[in-house]
């Protein structure tokens, strides 16, 4: 089984479904998009968008500072004070006067008059009017019962007037100024007051030039932070005849409060925690009309699509790629989002952000828990096949790399051990058979959960017997090592188990081989039932090395191949040079005492004396072999084997080849 077995049903799991979930959840996040939910949030993430630029160098501000009031007196001011500051900038040539207090209240007859012949000598006033505004089906409007405008006496001879609101979003954000309200009795509307200083210095501005949203509202191009934006000039310098004012010449100049205690101030897109004055405010708005740096929001429907066209690629694209691929993929589409965030704005074109993100985000997540989902359909579905004869650590394998599955093998070097119970023919005939087969079972489980725990693969059971191998399918470096721990922690679990009386009262032993080697392991059988095994004659070896160990009396013995990988971790001794059936090349077997650290000095005083032994075997020193052999020969079965084999060769003639194989030609167990 294979993910191009699953046919029809597989192509839709793997293309259809992912495009059916990202394209749903897209949907779900362009409707809601269409709906405003997040609005708030859009419009603060666009507020970042917002960079220095250039500004009209005609705009000049003057500013009603806290200087100011401390120089002149404290506000409201004398209207003479006011006479004098528009005669002043009326004679430096300034071209517009957009002068933002109002006069709604009569003070003496001089004062007004004084004011009045001010402005109509000026000629080119723009004064505020504020209004009473609300909104009535997407359309903003004022009562022209409640309006707080300069007196008609004031009021009359100003070139221009023009309303001075400023509503904030619900976040409490000024980025959109009505440019003109109408009349709740449609009796006509009011242009704002920005509007009507730019009007004045430029005619051909007209209000169905700029662009406006439903509303009738610009977006106000705010060219940078409060109190750093246009050229301004204290009140007190202009009144007092210590500022240089011939810059104010052919100038749009905006007069109004900025000192704090005038509270003439609110939260701008550039603001970055800092108020911006309302004079400023309005200047900013005229400078966006006089440069035409129009801001417009993007069409709703052309981000609804982006969003849906994001759904439908990540579940186009996500899972034909790794994790870390399509997480690239989402981070790369994300940047190009907000790289073209930032071109589209500096052409005057808002693109949310916000939703595209959430749609990323949403589409990614939701792809990839289809594709989870769809993964793990098809591991249940793999797991149901194999776990029915490979172990849990191949199905795993298998699950990772489905391409692994097939009928051909690999060649590579790996290490196999054999288990056998000793004398289990001599077990059956004093043990009745279904109490038999339940300490069989009992043994078996505890051996392959034991194989299992050091991250071996069972091959099979073979009668009484486990064969289990390391380093196939997952590779497993440490290979030899992960063996022999198995082995001697199946000694050490067969121990626990007589003790606990597991066995009725019965002692149950095993020997086991081990042999690292090159082996070639796949799935072998036919289409209808295959098992994941390995073959070769590095398995065969281990198994003659089981057959081996009743002879010498050892649990377990191992190839000198495996016991070259072991280092220092464990008490070894040099057991013998033989060649078994099948082989004609000498093997060095190898037995391992235990572990290093558990060893004690009576083991290692034995594995002293057999290899002293050993050595003497070799370079035909009988007697010195027969010698060493018989300190240790009433507790050690392999010291009696070599006792006696060197007592025969003492007593005759080696042959001139001889170099101390042993031959086993048949099975020994």
């Amino acid at each position: 089984m294979s993910r191009r077995g699953l046919g029809g049903a597989g192509v839709f799991r793997r293309m259809v479904r992912p495009m059916i979930v990202g394209g749903s959840i897209a949907v779900v996040c362009a409707l809601l998009f269409l709906a405003g939910l997040f609005h708030s949030l859009s419009n603060r993430t666009t507020d970042r968008l917002f960079t220095p630029r250039s500004v009209d160098p005609r705009i000049r501000v003057v500013a009603i500072d806290d200087v100011s009031i401390s120089k002149i007196g404290r506000w409201p001011w004398d209207r003479t004070v006011h006479a004098k500051l528009i005669r002043t900038l009326a004679k430096s040539g300034a071209s517009v006067i957009a002068y933002d207090v109002n006069f709604p209240e009569a003070q003496s007859e001089d004062e007004d008059e004084a004011l009045a012949n001010a402005i109509e000598d000026a000629g080119n006033v723009v004064l505020p009017v504020e209004l009473q505004i609300a909104e009535r089906n997407r359309v903003i409007f004022y009562d022209p019962r409640h309006t707080l405008s300069s007196i008609s006496e004031i009021g009359a001879v100003a070139g221009r007037s023009g309303h001075s609101n400023t509503p904030p979003d619900q976040d409490g954000v000024v980025r959109r100024i009505p440019l003109a309200i109408q009349d709740e009795n449609g009796n006509g509307s009011m242009h704002a007051f920005a509007y009507e200083a730019a009007r004045l210095a430029d005619p051909a501005l007209s209000v169905s030039s700029v662009p406006q949203d439903a509303q009738g509202r610009v977006i106000v191009s705010y060219p940078g932070t409060p109190h750093a934006i246009f050229p301004t000039i204290s009140a007190a310098d202009v009144l007092q005849g210590t500022a240089d004012l011939t810059s104010l010449k052919g100038s749009i100049v905006f007069v109004g409060s900025t000192a704090y205690d005038l509270h003439d101030a609110q939260l701008v897109p550039t603001s970055e925690g800092v108020l911006m004055p309302g004079v400023e405010l309005h200047a900013a708005l005229a400078d966006t009309l006089l440069s035409r740096a129009w801001l417009v929001s993007m069409p709703s429907w052309h981000i609804a699509l982006l969003i849906i066209m994001i759904g439908l690629l990540f579940g186009c694209i996500i899972p034909f790629l790794r994790i870390r691929w399509s997480l690239l993929m989402a981070a790369i589409v994300w940047i190009g989002i907000v790289a073209a965030s930032f071109v589209f704005f500096d052409q005057g074109l808002i693109m949310d952000l916000v939703w595209p993100t959430i749609a990323i985000v949403a589409s990614y997540a939701g792809v990839m828990v289809e594709r989870r989902l769809a993964a793990e359909h098809d591991r249940q579905a793999i797991r149901r096949v194999f776990s029915q004869y490979v172990s849990p650590s191949v199905v795993d394998a298998i699950l990772r790399n489905p391409e692994r599955i097939h009928l051909g093998g690999e060649r590579r070097t790996m290490t196999v051990l054999f288990a056998d119970i000793r004398d289990f023919t001599t077990l059956t005939e004093h043990a009745d058979a279904e109490e038999l087969v339940g300490w069989l079972n009992a043994f078996l489980h505890r051996m392959t959960r034991v194989i299992f725990d050091r991250r071996g693969v069972l091959d099979k059971y073979i009668g009484d017997a486990v064969m289990a191998f390391w380093n196939a399918p997952l590779d497993e470096p440490n290979h030899p090592v992960l063996a022999v721990e198995a082995a001697l922690d199946m000694k050490h679990t067969l121990e626990r188990m007589n003790a606990e009386g597991v066995f009725g009262g019965a002692s149950w032993s095993i020997g086991i081989g081990i042999n690292t080697g090159e082996m070639v392991v796949g799935n072998v059988g036919g289409s209808s039932h295959a098992d994941y095994t390995v073959i070769g004659d590095s398995v065969n070896l281990a198994s003659r090395l089981e057959d081996l160990t009743k002879m010498y009396g050892a649990t377990i013995i191992i190839s000198r191949e495996t016991a070259k990988h072991l280092g220092d971790a464990f008490l070894l001794r040099r057991l013998d040079r033989v060649t078994v059936k099948g082989r004609t090349e000498p093997v060095d077997i190898v037995e391992v005492i235990d572990r290093a650290t558990r060893a004690t000095s009576t083991d290692r005083e034995r594995v002293r004396i057999y290899e002293q032994a050993l050595d003497a075997y070799y370079t035909k020193q009988f007697h010195e072999t027969v010698t060493a052999c018989e300190r240790i020969v009433d507790t050690d079965r392999a010291a009696h084997v070599l006792c006696n084999r060197a007592k025969t060769y003492r007593d005759r003639e080696t042959p001139g080849d001889w170099n101390g194989t042993w031959a086993y030609t048949e099975k020994k167990g």
